[in-house]
């Protein structure tokens, strides 16, 4: 059977992720935080802290405390993106990209899970944007994203300094319905292991279909 967890749903798995966090923190308690930003591209603002940049904001991880915020705004991080950046900064080894596309089906038990994959990170893009891909773009560029030059419509989205995500649309008619995939860099999981993946990009789903 795989070993890849399903992802969490709105509201539960809460004893899950409290026990996510105390290990992330642990690891990062155990590590060398100048690695740590040398691998990631975090800064260290101090001896326990490093600031990180996310979805084109910027977050203070500070291990001593163990908490992680957003360094302008009052809103509280949601648990799922405090994960997301703490499982970051205990994977990253700091290799360079591959420079090798490949979609979510391709990286370790992906074709497993692509099905559920599809549903919740390229089907609501789709369902968005799929008459007129092109506003993608423009949803795309209120969190940092950039238009590439694929299928109909193609953008770039900077998760974490050296983790990049592109969403590729087709546009749907009367004969063809849309479609769209996902490509990441074959050496992401030098940066996030496949369930985290997943989530990152369900994450970054649910904001461009928020975004305009």
């Amino acid at each position: 059977m795989s070993g890849l967890p399903p992802l969490p749903s709105p509201g539960g798995y809460e004893r899950a992720y409290a026990e996510s966090y105390d290990l992330a923190f642990g690891k990062l308690k155990r590590a060398d935080l100048g690695e740590i930003c040398l691998k990631s591209g975090a800064v260290q603002v101090d001896a326990e802290a490093v600031q990180l940049p996310f979805l084109n904001r910027d977050y203070r991880v500070d291990r001593s405390q163990e908490s992680v915020s957003l360094l302008s705004g009052i809103e509280s991080v949601p648990i799922g993106e405090k994960l997301l950046i703490l499982h970051y900064l205990v994977t990253s080894k700091g290799t360079p990209p591959c420079g090798e596309a490949v979609s979510f089906k391709e990286l370790p038990e992906g074709v497993v899970y692509y099905p559920t994959f599809y549903k919740r990170a390229i089907r609501p893009l789709l369902n968005k944007y799929g008459a007129s891909p092109g506003k993608l773009i423009e949803a795309a560029a209120l969190i940092g994203g950039v238009s590439e030059p694929q299928g109909d419509s193609a953008v770039t989205v900077r998760a974490f300094p050296k983790v990049a995500v592109t969403w590729v649309l087709w546009r749907g008619d009367d004969e063809f319905t849309a479609e769209g995939t996902i490509l990441v860099d074959r050496g992401i999981q030098d940066y996030l292991p496949t369930e985290d993946i997943a989530v990152l990009c369900q994450h970054i789903a649910i904001k461009l279909c928020l975004a305009v």
